[in-house]
């Protein structure tokens, strides 16, 4: 395990797994496998021995960049899902890697195939607005005052200051995630399974 005062790796959390990629020193290039936070620290799963001293990094970014179009996908089929189903419509739990995502999603009843393909057409008809996916850092009580507590999806995080993620006109939530810059650069979303994981909670797969 190897420890850095800064790195790029970003730990698993969030619903989204971590980076991957390598770190080099004097020539020597070690594979990092997983990144975990644990308090403070964020710890290195490593292939190989590092010394003390000075390393650089290196993510696997065609990881990463399928995460993030992932990761924004997955608060567009939230938003598209709260649009043709109705606003209680509430995130039980998400997950992602650079294959695919899944979303849970608290309903009554099965979501049935018409409805998955309205899900799917108003998903990549956000898409297509070609919005701007803005992140920025809000004091928690002016954040909950601008965008009420539908902030919480994925959770209330615990601190005075929150990292928002905002879609304007589709989505607004409180995510630590990695994102696009522009929901043009998600492409198409393709729902593949629906299926129920409890009473009252559907898992959308895209």
């Amino acid at each position: 395990v190897a420890i850095l005062d800064k790195t790029l790796f970003y730990p698993e959390g969030g619903g989204q797994q971590s980076d991957t990629g390598y770190l080099m020193q004097n020539g020597k290039k070690v594979r990092v496998k997983k990144v975990e936070k644990a308090g403070k620290a964020i710890l290195h799963f490593v292939d190989g021995e590092l010394k003390k001293g000075e390393v650089e990094g290196e993510i696997d970014w065609g990881r990463r960049y399928a995460m993030m179009r992932h990761h924004t996908a997955t608060h567009i089929i939230n938003a598209a899902t709260r649009k043709v189903l109705g606003n209680h419509i509430w995130q039980a739990g998400s997950e992602l890697d650079e294959n695919e995502a899944r979303l849970d999603v608290t309903h009554y009843k099965r979501i049935g195939e018409e409805e998955a393909k309205e899900i799917e057409k108003e998903a990549n008809r956000m898409v297509a607005s070609f919005k701007p996916v803005i992140k920025k850092f809000m004091r928690r009580d002016l954040a909950e005052k601008k965008y009420g507590m539908r902030l919480y999806q994925g959770g209330a995080p615990k601190s005075s200051v929150l990292r928002i993620v905002e879609i304007p006109g589709i989505d607004s939530e409180a995510c630590g995630g990695m994102h696009v810059n522009n929901t043009g650069e998600i492409g198409l979303i393709k729902i593949v399974g629906i299926e129920r994981i409890q009473d009252g909670v559907e898992r959308l797969r895209f």
